[in-house]
């Protein structure tokens, strides 16, 4: 009878251990400081980010929104959905401000997600929320107050619902339309700080695309350097743009996104449907959403991830 007692206990005892195991390398992490390890482990630029949960921050105003909603820290979820364990992180970078970030375990490395729009934006509100079994990512931000002691006001708060899709943080769609066929895409960027770069990609039918980029010195328009390409996308990637787009739906998409800075891109997209129905969407900054941020990024790493060849002149 002992022997077993001793056998189940060892099998208990070795499906716990494979258990944690299966949760990948962040299922064990327990304290602020080795969670702070992690993330300066994992990028130089945040050698300096700090982990406290007590959530001490010079702007009282943001301290006191965190103790009513209630944040933390850290939390440990799946948030990309392969079954291993993620952090969602709120600590403090530069300058003691509050940021909120992502580790994402992919099995063969850790990533970190940033959120971009908080060079942008004030006081990222971030929490694990639940929809039945899918954990997804409760988040929120401010308008930059002008004054330390004005009030974080509730009508410059905007809110999001996040899922992890398509390679980054999207708006979570629970029901997204499965047949919405786009018959092309046109996206063009324009950026101009002591350099201006000029992007235009035009996905035709059957996934034919063009890319024309320029770029030279703000005050030197002569040192202009240009180049035109095409290439047929693959079918994995032309599938991809099909997904994501039905996944964000152009009737849920605003037609124009504006925020209060200079030296941003100037973004339009238009998309053509099969159905007649257009898409046209003027994004001064690129951050109005983050699926479009999504869709931007993805149309722009089309320039390492396809095969190009000289457009004909």
């Amino acid at each position: 009878m002992l022997k077993t007692y001793t056998v189940l206990i060892l099998l208990l005892l070795s499906g716990l251990t494979v258990n944690v195991q299966a949760q990948g390398r962040l299922a064990n992490l327990t304290t602020d400081a080795a969670v702070q390890q992690v993330v300066r482990s994992l990028d130089e630029s945040y050698k300096n980010f700090q982990v406290d949960s007590r959530l001490r921050f010079e702007d009282k105003r943001v301290q006191q929104l965190y103790q009513r909603e209630k944040v933390r820290a850290w939390e440990k979820a799946d948030i990309d959905g392969n079954g291993l364990l993620d952090l969602l992180i709120t600590g403090t970078h530069y300058n003691n401000k509050s940021k909120v970030i992502c580790v994402l375990d992919m099995r063969d490395r850790l990533v970190l997600e940033e959120f971009s729009r908080q060079f942008y934006r004030y006081c990222p509100v971030a929490r694990i929320k639940y929809a039945g079994k899918q954990p997804l990512i409760s988040y929120a931000d401010y308008d930059k107050p002008f004054l330390i002691t004005e009030p974080l006001k509730k009508k410059d708060r905007q809110e999001f619902l996040l899922t992890y899709r398509f390679g980054g943080l999207i708006e979570y769609n629970p029901t997204p339309t499965l047949n919405i066929q786009p018959d092309s895409i046109l996206y063009t960027s324009h950026f101009a700080y002591h350099d201006v770069e000029e992007i235009e990609i035009r996905v035709e039918p059957l996934g034919r695309t063009k890319y024309h980029d320029c770029e030279y010195p703000v005050l030197d328009e002569s040192e202009k350097k240009c180049e035109d390409l095409t290439a047929k996308l693959t079918d994995t990637t032309q599938q991809q743009l099909v997904q994501l787009l039905n996944y964000l739906e152009p009737d849920k998409i605003s037609r124009e996104y504006r925020i209060g800075f200079n030296h941003v891109p100037y973004i339009t997209l238009r998309v053509m449907y099969a159905d007649g129905r257009r898409l046209q969407v003027e994004d001064k900054g690129g951050i109005g959403a983050f699926g479009l941020t999504r869709l931007y990024a993805l149309l722009e790493s089309l320039r390492k991830t396809q095969e190009w060849v000289p457009a004909k002149k």
